[in-house]
């Protein structure tokens, strides 16, 4: 493929429950491969969010349609289209310009997957005889139109029975049906949803242990396993709402070789080249195994895999899809000779957690089930199980530092067998409560299916909060404490002390930090990824970065309302750092965040953003800049403290309420401020909608169509009002239109998903300007010095409304989970 030129990806568009940052990380480090190699990259996606939309030779920001990539391609002529970066959405896209013919007649490649896969993957029921064609181990799964049908399924195959709509319309409906009497609106519902008109009739593998395996292939057919990840949860909970393990747990040798090898073979039967993510279902009784799912496509379990075990994925499957074998790649200096060829060791563990939004969406059901419910994830990364477990749950976005156990004591003893038998979000603090009430772990195993082995886990986990709260103030305590990962906060709050307190004791007895590098070969081979984690042991493999550096504190795990507008403007910040010559430091522990490449940050700290952790990271970096997010307010007060000897710069990240009266039509004068002249950036109003029958801060429209005169006259009380502001930064004035009279009603901070649609609307880095506010380099003449795109674009925030089953979802700021924009035809 050597003759390979130019690539059309088509990406994932709006955020929504099923993914999220981990596609447009991975488009942004796969076209830097191929820019390296001179292959031109074409992007189409609607999505303002997107970093890689600014980062690709031809961002087309387009609906992702059929008939919009039939026009990139005519205007382009890609020799090749990339559908493995955009979700299963970008294969049915696929299948379409397939069916249409366009593809064969542009003599267009594909790459990844071949034209068979592809329609495969889109049809459970040709994918399942593929399978059975290879003796592969597969649940039973039929198609059927209609109820009647998918009774005299259902009684073949014996309940549970699973039913899932065939090419659904939005997020998929999976529905566990236990008997008849459920299985009629199981089925109705799930036709609505299907876009085919048909549902999937599955066999139910409920209560099996799940494995997910990512493997990858080069066109040679070399194969590698890359991650084998032991969900704790079992089947019958969505994979994605479970807490999750790399490496896997409680296998056996000979299971994981059968599950291995199987793995393998469906990889090399669909001719998949790069990645493929296979799950399985496993009966740990009989050593019996089912394959569940297959894609061959980039997802949230990828990035996980990536990030823990230090291996280049995204890198490693750019040079695949251009034609090159593994044997052949280079990873540069930092990597061992073949390193793409060597299968990742992992002398850590990580674990990954969910992260949820019902503090947003109080109404909204927390049962776990086949349907994914968790809007993001964040990973910690320890020496034991648990080390791994307390780091990520701290470092979930504002959880509570006693991680739900108080309110689990005031549980009845039946309404703990309830969340027991009937799990929910944060089930692992209601299994922390059963043991304390005295529950075995032969019997919780039993009741939830989760193996004994976890349970150990748990029970040491609540031995170790036991014992140190019955011990306050004890060093040894203490050092036991840190080096299980428990944070500051929640050691001060067992004791009754601040954690100010606790971190003057970690000092005066000198129980200081090490870290450890994340390589994947386990410190056999001298590699270096730059990705490090904390562990209290006596080697340190950290070194201070090269100076000037600046220190950068992610967004964290993508949550409601901010998206990941927060994982856009960091990364934009990072890339401009970079321009100005700094090495940048992260700490962020979202693995989907395209904040950890390698291209925008030397160094990348996988810890909780805890003061104790910032602190111990500012004495070995020494860095002239530290950027907190504004939402972090519990940490910017403690941080008040403590002497940080670097400059503190403060992104505002934190969401703008809807103004009063919003009802009405608001006009949004924006600005870039440097402390001393105002400049426009034009103007923005809200959309009505005539679902709603009101305007929506959630919708908006540039240019805002106002009148000459009306526009210069509140023009001037804008700029006033701006030019009152303290600090340099980047303002929006809102007037509220009163019939024909226009009222200020505030001035505020543009928020991060304003930034994102602006500086594609406007074709301006505004990211890049708010760091040249703070970094002395104030000439933002140069970055505002491009022309806006023409015509009129419009920004729809999406909601997962329907998704996590809210019924009467009201539209919020803090609601939004996406969003997508469009140019309008003038």
């Amino acid at each position: 493929m050597t003759n390979l030129k130019s690539v059309l990806i088509i990406g994932a568009g709006a955020n929504d429950v099923q993914h999220g940052d981990e596609l447009d990380s991975t488009i942004y480090q796969v076209t830097r491969v191929f820019k390296k190699m001179k292959i031109k990259t074409i992007l189409a996606d609607d999505n303002p969010f997107s970093v890689s939309l600014e980062k690709v030779d031809e961002g087309c920001i387009v609906p992702l349609e059929v008939d919009s990539l039939v026009d990139i391609i005519d205007k382009f002529h890609p020799d090749a289209i990339l559908p493995t970066l955009g979700n299963r959405r970008a294969f049915e896209l696929t299948q379409e310009l397939l069916e249409k013919g366009i593809i064969r007649k542009e003599n267009i490649q594909l790459l990844g997957v071949p034209e068979a896969t592809i329609r495969q993957v889109n049809n459970a029921v040709l994918l399942e005889r593929t399978l059975r064609q290879m003796d592969a181990p597969t649940k039973k799964i039929v198609t059927v139109n209609n109820y009647q049908d998918a009774l005299d399924e259902a009684n073949k195959l014996g309940y549970p029975v699973i039913i899932r709509s065939v090419l659904p319309k939005s997020s998929s409906t999976r529905k566990i049906v236990h008997d008849r009497s459920e299985l009629a609106d199981a089925v109705k519902q799930c036709l609505d949803q299907s876009r085919a008109e048909q549902v999937f009739v599955q066999q139910s593998l409920a209560g099996y242990k799940e494995i997910e395996v990512i493997v990858q292939r080069d066109s040679s057919g070399t194969m590698m396993m890359l991650s084998m990840i032991e969900d704790m949860d079992p089947i019958g909970i969505h994979a994605g709402d479970s807490i999750a393990f790399n490496p896997v747990q409680t296998l056996l040798d000979r299971q994981i070789q059968d599950i291995r090898d199987t793995a393998f073979a469906i990889t090399r039967k669909l001719r998949i080249v790069g990645t493929n993510h296979i799950q399985f279902a496993l009966d740990t009784n009989s050593d019996r195994f089912y394959v569940i799912k297959n894609s061959p496509y980039f997802d949230r379990m990828t990035a996980f895999a990536e990030q823990s075990t230090g291996y280049p994925i995204a890198q490693v499957t750019a040079q695949l899809y251009a034609g090159k074998h593994l044997r052949d790649i280079d990873l540069g200096d930092k990597y061992v000779h073949h390193a793409a060829l060597i299968e990742p060791t992992m002398d850590h563990i990580a674990a990954r957690v969910p992260v949820w939004g019902f503090s947003e969406l109080p109404k909204a059901s927390k049962l776990l089930g086949t349907e994914k419910r968790s809007v993001g994830t964040v990973f910690g990364i320890g020496r034991s199980t648990i080390e791994a477990l307390f780091k990520a749950i701290e470092s979930r976005y504002h959880e509570p530092t006693d991680f739900h156990l108080a309110a689990q004591k005031q549980l009845t003893d039946d309404q703990l067998v309830a969340k027991i038998v009937h799990p929910e979000a944060g089930r692992l603090f209601v299994l922390i409560e059963a043991m304390q009430r005295g529950y075995s772990i032969n019997e919780l195993s039993e009741m939830t299916k989760i193996a004994p082995f976890y349970f150990a886990q748990i029970n040491k986990m609540r031995l170790l909060i036991r014992e140190i709260a019955d011990h306050p103030n004890k060093e040894p305590i203490l050092q036991k404490a840190k080096s299980y990962g428990l944070s500051n906060r929640l050691i001060a709050k067992l004791w009754k002390v601040s954690p100010a307190q606790v971190y003057q004791m970690s000092r005066d007895h000198q129980l200081t930090t090490k870290y450890k590098e994340v390589e994947p070969s386990a410190g056999e081979f001298d590699q270096h990824t730059g990705i490090f984690y904390s562990a209290y042991e006596e080697e340190n493999e950290i070194k201070k970065t090269a100076q000037p550096s600046a220190l950068v504190i992610g967004t964290g795990g993508l949550r409601l309302g901010l998206s990941n507008a927060g994982d856009y403007f960091i990364a934009m910040l990072l890339q401009e750092l970079r321009a100005e010559g700094f090495n940048n430091i992260v700490i962020n522990s979202n693995p989907s965040s395209v904040t950890l490449s390698s291209a925008l940050a030397q160094k990348r700290y996988v810890e909780p953003a805890a003061v104790e952790n910032i602190l111990q990271i500012l004495q070995i970096e020494q860095p002239q800049y530290l950027f907190i997010p504004a939402s972090y307010n519990h940490l910017l007060s403690e941080l008040a403290n403590y002497e940080l000897n670097t400059k503190l710069v403060i992104v505002p990240d934190d969401l703008p309420m809807n103004p009063a009266g919003s009802d009405r039509q608001h006009y949004a004068f924006n600005y870039v401020y440097d402390g001393e002249y105002a400049y426009p950036l034009g103007t923005t109003t809200n959309l009505f909608s005539p679902l709603a029958l009101k305007y929506q801060s959630t919708a908006l429209c540039y240019p805002a169509d106002l009148p000459a005169n009306i526009y210069q006259r509140i023009g001037k009380q804008a700029s006033a009002a701006v030019l009152e502001m303290e600090q340099p930064g980047l303002y929006q004035v809102i007037f509220e239109q009163v019939a024909t009279d226009f009222k200020l009603l505030k001035t505020q901070s543009l928020s991060l998903p304003e930034v994102a649609f602006l500086s594609k609307a406007l074709h301006i880095n505004l990211p890049g300007i708010f760091t040249r506010l703070f970094t002395d380099n104030v000439n933002v003449n140069d970055l505002l010095g491009h022309e806006p795109l023409p015509g009129t674009v419009t920004y729809r925030a999406t909601f997962p409304f329907k998704a996590l089953r809210v019924k009467g979802g009201i539209p919020a700021r803090n609601r939004v989970i996406g969003a997508q924009m469009q140019f309008l035809e003038e």
